[in-house]
């Protein structure tokens, strides 16, 4: 009875069955649109490491930068004289920064008449004005007054019209037109937070131009700083001339000398090159004041280092003339190893200290064909050196392998630096690379813990092949 009431009342009102149908269609679709909506989703929180921040921030400090400039000049009780050339770019944002200049240069001074030293002090101000290069140029003064009144010359020309000028230019022509004294290394001082430019015209013109700076550098002994911005010439103008790079503003990026670390390995931003890599060991040998020193090289011979052997001829006279220029009492010798291709037995030849710079790059020159086993030189070529005790000992490996593994001797890495550390040896790596597959690892272990555990440095040689192996692989302790 219900039923039929029901389909009478359907007959009787069709309009309230259609409205049935609509609510129905309305409820099905909301349930559907609803299954296919996504729920928000959760963000991840990223955890910084407020250190790690810090560490990546450069302390920039105009006057620190200048006393450490003349700690380098002065640190060499021969020399009684110094001298320091600024070149100051005069952009109308440098205002701060050379008036800071000014306000420090007491500090420099103050470091020069601790040691009772003879000095001079001179300037190149460079600007654009219009588009036009404009250069200001004070000559040689025996006292920083006359430059802080040279600043203040620079300063009083700001205004809209003057842009960064042109930087290199100014380099040469403070080489150019300034006479230099014999016997002292000038420091110059480029003060900038632009990039270097120069007016030359022609295709590479910023290469050509610092060919001629490096070139007028050597001829006059003149060592490049800036305190500067984070650009490869200013990199490289000052490892090529012995100088330092140090930043005019924290928001630089670390050059010159201050190493970044990713993971387990050294790398430097500046050092991409064979030479570099040989100065930088040199400068930090040269830091740790050793009174005597025999410097052996324990070189990779196998046919792989030939394209490397002329870099490390030209790093060899780089080390050569931070060592001359720091007085140290210093002797070569060398140890070199290869094998025969295939794993065959190695061929190890120790040239006792002391050996001539030209008879080292002539070693460096002769690579034979073969594999190399590092171990077996470091156990069984060191021992031979006998080092006189009043001399401390310095290790130099140079290789662009990994280390190889001899099981078949009981050789292992962890003897091999049981080894250095027996003859007290201070040991520093340019070396080759291993990615551990399953550890995720990046570097060779023993080249890189040898390093360490004798307070020496590890780097990567640039242009090095990669070995692939799994963990348990070449480079073990024991």
């Amino acid at each position: 009875m219900t039923f039929v009431k029901r389909v009478l009342v359907c007959k009787l009102h069709p309009k309230i069955w259609i409205c049935c149908l609509c609510a129905m269609c309305v409820f099905v679709g909301t349930l559907q649109a609803a299954a296919q909506v996504r729920p928000p989703r959760r963000k991840h929180r990223i955890l910084v490491d407020p250190s790690a921040k810090k560490q990546d921030t450069l302390k920039a400090d105009i006057g620190e930068s200048l006393k450490d400039i003349v700690k380098r000049a002065t640190r060499h009780p021969q020399n009684s004289k110094v001298d320091v050339v600024f070149i100051v770019d005069g952009n109308k944002r440098m205002l701060a920064s050379i008036a800071m200049l000014e306000k420090k240069l007491i500090d420099m001074l103050a470091v020069i008449e601790a040691k009772t030293m003879d000095y001079r002090f001179a300037l190149v101000g460079f600007q654009s004005v219009h588009g036009e290069p404009n250069y200001t140029f004070h000559h040689w003064a025996f006292d920083h007054l006359s430059i802080e009144n040279a600043l203040r010359e620079v300063r009083a020309e700001f205004d809209n019209r003057v842009q960064p000028g042109y930087g290199l230019d100014a380099i040469v022509k403070g080489l150019n037109e300034l006479d230099f004294r014999e016997g002292v290394t000038t420091q110059f001082v480029v003060v900038s937070n632009s990039r270097m430019r120069t007016t030359w015209t022609e295709a590479d013109a910023k290469r050509r131009i610092s060919e001629q700076i490096v070139n007028l550098c050597q001829q006059n002994s003149v060592q490049l700083n800036f305190i500067g911005t984070s650009e490869q010439i200013q990199a490289e103008l000052t490892e090529r001339t012995s100088g330092k790079w140090y930043p005019i503003d924290s928001n630089q990026q670390r050059m010159d000398g201050q190493r970044i670390q990713r993971g387990d390995i050294v790398a430097d931003k500046a050092l991409l090159r064979v030479d570099g890599l040989f100065k930088r060991i040199a400068e930090n040998l040269v830091s740790h004041r050793p009174d005597k020193v025999d410097i052996v090289f324990v070189f990779d011979y196998s046919l792989s280092m030939q394209t490397k052997t002329e870099p490390a001829c030209d790093g060899l006279d780089q080390m050569v003339a931070v060592f001359t220029e720091a007085g140290l009492d210093y002797r070569f010798g060398m140890i070199r190893f290869w094998a025969a291709v295939g794993g065959g037995e190695s061929t190890i030849v120790v040239t006792k200290p002391p050996l001539e710079p030209e008879q080292v790059k002539s070693m460096f020159r002769l690579p034979k064909s073969g594999d190399e086993h590092l171990l077996d030189a470091v156990i069984e070529g060191v021992p031979k050196l006998r080092t006189s005790p009043e001399r401390d000992l310095v290790l130099i490996i140079v290789t662009d392998e990994s280390t190889s593994r001899r099981t078949e001797k009981g050789y292992t890495a962890g003897k091999a630096i049981s080894v250095c550390r027996g003859a007290l040896a201070r040991v520093y790596v340019i070396g080759g690379v291993t990615s551990m597959q399953q550890s995720g690892s990046f570097g060779d272990n023993f080249q890189r813990q040898v390093a360490q555990l004798t307070k020496g440095e590890h780097y990567i040689m640039p242009g090095a092949s990669v070995a692939l192996t799994t963990t348990g692989g070449p480079d073990q302790r024991r």
